[in-house]
């Protein structure tokens, strides 16, 4: 493709967001009143609160600024934090995958990447639309290659290595991780509870 005329402006899938941050804000005070109902410290449901409290407002901030704009002449990726920029000119092909989360659907991805098959830019296509993805990669112009379905990180990671990060390759051990920050911090702090409560 040579040039083209008007920028591609692509924005979020607003219905999909309102959806996600309506079922974040429902399991928010789901969990907060069984908390409270329940047998468990009311500190546990402050924490947990104070933690979605802090994630809605980030989740709605990141629907409202992310987009990505494709000019004649650069590509720019902007999110929450920060704006990317590359010239369009380096992108030399596209890696479209669909990758299965643990214990959840498909995440569609684009993978952007130079003429050393380099990552420029990771388009996560959760806040995208299907049909928007595809109109980014015919605006870009370049080939584009992926797995035939649905892959698992690591299997991912055989056929195009260094594209997805370690952390995604294994989401048990992060888990497993945070599970067991959770519960030294629980047990601390009933520990805590118990001992001024002496």
């Amino acid at each position: 493709m040579g040039g083209v005329q008007d920028d591609l402006v692509l924005r979020p899938d607003f219905r999909a967001g309102l959806i996600v941050l309506a079922v974040l804000v429902v399991a928010t005070v789901s969990i907060v009143a069984a908390i409270l109902i329940g047998d468990a410290p009311a500190v546990f449901a402050l924490i947990v609160g104070g933690l979605f409290a802090v994630l809605i407002p980030l989740g709605i901030g990141a629907l409202l600024s992310a987009r990505i704009t494709l000019t004649a002449h650069e590509l720019v990726v902007q999110g929450l934090f920060g704006r990317k920029r590359r010239p369009r000119s380096r992108v030399a092909e596209v890696v479209r995958a669909s990758i299965i989360a643990p214990r959840g659907g498909a995440g569609e991805s684009l993978f952007l990447l130079d003429a050393q098959r380099a990552l420029l830019f990771r388009v996560q296509g959760g806040l995208y639309t299907r049909e928007d993805l595809t109109r980014l990669v015919d605006a870009l112009g370049v080939p584009c290659s992926g797995p035939e379905g649905p892959v698992d990180a690591n299997e991912f990671a055989k056929t195009y290595p260094g594209l997805v990060s370690w952390a995604e390759r294994h989401p048990y051990r992060i888990a497993f991780a945070v599970a067991g920050v959770v519960c030294a911090g629980a047990m601390a702090l009933a520990l805590v509870s118990i001992a001024t409560a002496s």
